[in-house]
């Protein structure tokens, strides 16, 4: 018997049955914290904020993600958090019953969320034991996932000289994300900048001018 007589779908079969591949601009919401969870979003391209806001109005940035990852899970019945587009962006979007009869939608969904956990992890490290240029340091290594973290070869790429990378976030944000000040973001930037690390064309810019320091500064080497 198939797996579809057995009432599970491939993945191909559930994005042709639902056929809801979206595009979405800049600044666009995707769902809305204390929403009903009605369907599962993964990124196909761009990159996506995730915030929570207090019933008095503060709000914490808990994660910001981009092509691969998932979104809109929640906590099974209710959005959880706000999903903004901080780039144009593409999704692919699953009703939840469709996507529970998908064997390979599940293992790529768990896989995912397995990476997701040692993500979290991390960024719970940040929060309560880095400092604050730390953690902004942190954040730029981001933008060089083959040389940041548990991936970091221990040299810069081949062939590298500087790394130029378009924030789309905005100072504040950046500090609503690492748990700082806007005041504090803005200091630390300042401060790398003043040593070399970095530099800031514009406000939406950063250029790494030294990436091993920068990794080391971070505590990830």
């Amino acid at each position: 018997m198939s797996i579809a007589e057995r009432g599970f779908l491939t993945e191909d079969r559930i994005e042709a049955r639902a056929g809801n591949r979206r595009g979405f601009c800049s600044r666009d919401i995707v769902c809305r914290q204390g929403d009903p969870v009605g369907e599962i979003y993964r990124i196909e391209r761009g990159t996506v904020m995730l915030y929570q806001i207090l019933r008095d109005g503060r709000r914490q940035v808990v994660d910001v993600i981009c092509t691969g990852d998932y979104l809109g899970f929640g906590d099974g019945s209710v959005q959880d958090c706000f999903a903004e587009t901080l780039t144009n962006c593409e999704v692919t979007a699953w009703r939840i019953d469709d996507a529970q009869k998908c064997v390979v939608w599940r293992d790529a969904f768990s896989r995912a969320m397995q990476r997701k956990l040692g993500a979290m992890h991390d960024h719970v490290t940040l929060l309560g034991k880095k400092t604050a240029l730390e953690r902004v340091a942190s954040m730029l290594m981001r933008f060089v996932p083959a040389c940041s973290g548990r991936l970091c070869p221990g040299t810069p790429p081949a062939g590298y000289a500087e790394l130029t990378h378009e924030i789309h976030m905005s100072r504040q944000e950046i500090a609503d994300y690492l748990g700082l000040t806007l005041e504090t973001v803005s200091r630390a930037i300042s401060q790398l900048k003043r040593e070399g690390l970095i530099e800031a064309p514009r406000p939406s810019q950063i250029v790494i001018k030294d990436l091993c320091r920068l990794c080391r500064l971070a505590v990830l080497h």
